[in-house]
């Protein structure tokens, strides 16, 4: 790492400074060219695919086939701290990668996380998935009503990494919002470090339903209520600790999901639900530069994605799946150039 550039965990990120942004985990898409990408686009914090913890932990070719990273992914960011500091000077931060794994019990989730640990910033346990196979495995959307269970699997992340590790959750809301709120502050109780709500319940559809912002709003409240009586989840000889800092008897910090499209929609959830980042999955395969402010996909990135996907192997269908993402607007918009040129 540069010299001078501070390299913070992701929990840490979302305590200290203003406007963080977060790249969604995304089954097949978010590996490592992609995370590379987005994260030349003022991207904080990138997140893996989903990965299943015990074919992890057990098989060598599950590790090599689900996780690589090198020293080039994580991107380099002016920011100033806003949050518990008296110091207004920007910093060199590096950005945070995130390894997010499902499993159904403790043990599995542990092994797979003291495997990937030196290699990321922190792991998230997937709560949220809400297709039917994961529930029928009893991972994913399966866990939004088992509290106790997934206190237990964040305590054996916790008693296998340090407890200053940073080990979050990434959650749906509930139809029953008390249900939420035990399984938020189950999760803070255990020693999360951060909680990323994503504005629909299992059953809602991203296409068809909206995310409900007031719903996410009552999760970061009741994260907010307790947080203060959390007691873990940072070490004590961190030298940037600050007081809000998730996990260390401040607040845990908070990260909204769902339908940003562009960084006005960031901005706006963040102001409307209270989150410290604000997490995209669609809006950024359409544009890995959302939250840099382009409109669209710029002609770079393209090109970018397509170098780097061949230099670190993806395998070409994603790369012309993703690629496909990329480039529909810029076709589109030469499509209507053309058109408007055309003679009725």
């Amino acid at each position: 790492m540069a010299a001078g550039v501070v390299n913070l965990p992701p929990h840490h990120l979302l305590s200290n400074y203003a406007d963080i942004n977060v790249c969604a985990p995304m089954v097949r898409y978010s590996k490592l060219p992609f995370r590379a990408l987005v994260a030349q686009y003022d991207t904080h914090i990138t997140t893996t695919p989903m990965i299943l913890a015990t074919e992890f932990s057990r098989h060598p070719h599950a590790r090599d086939a689900d996780f690589s990273t090198n020293a080039q992914e994580r991107g380099q960011f002016e920011l100033v701290p806003v949050y518990g500091s008296t110091s207004k000077d920007p910093a060199k931060v590096r950005g945070s990668l995130v390894c997010q794994l499902a499993a159904s019990t403790p043990e599995p989730l542990a092994d797979a996380a003291e495997l990937v640990s030196p290699y990321v910033d922190g792991i998230d346990l997937n709560c949220g998935c809400p297709q039917p196979w994961a529930y029928a495995e009893q991972i994913g959307s399966y866990l939004l009503r088992q509290p106790s269970l997934v206190a237990d699997m964040i305590r054996a992340v916790k008693s296998r990494l340090g407890e200053g590790y940073c080990v979050s959750i990434k959650i749906r809301i509930d139809p029953d919002l008390s249900r939420t709120h035990t399984l938020v502050c189950n999760a803070l109780q255990a020693g999360a470090s951060l909680i990323t709500v994503h504005g629909r319940t299992r059953h809602q559809s991203s296409a068809s339903d909206p995310v409900q912002l007031d719903a996410v709003k009552f999760a970061i409240e009741c994260a907010n209520a307790f947080g203060l009586r959390t007691a873990r989840g940072t070490s004590p000889d961190d030298a940037w600790v600050y007081g809000e800092d998730g996990g260390a008897g401040g607040f845990a910090p908070c990260v909204v999901n769902g339908d940003i499209w562009t960084l006005a929609d960031a901005h706006e959830w963040r102001s409307r639900t209270g989150a410290r980042g604000a997490m995209s999955a669609r809006g950024l395969l359409a544009n890995p530069a959302l939250f840099s402010g382009a409109p669209r996909t710029p002609s770079a990135a393209v090109s970018d994605f397509v170098s780097k996907s061949l230099l670190w192997g993806l395998p070409t269908a994603l790369m012309q799946y993703v690629h496909a993402f990329h480039t529909v607007v810029i076709l589109h918009t030469c499509w209507k150039r053309v058109f408007r040129a055309e003679p009725s």
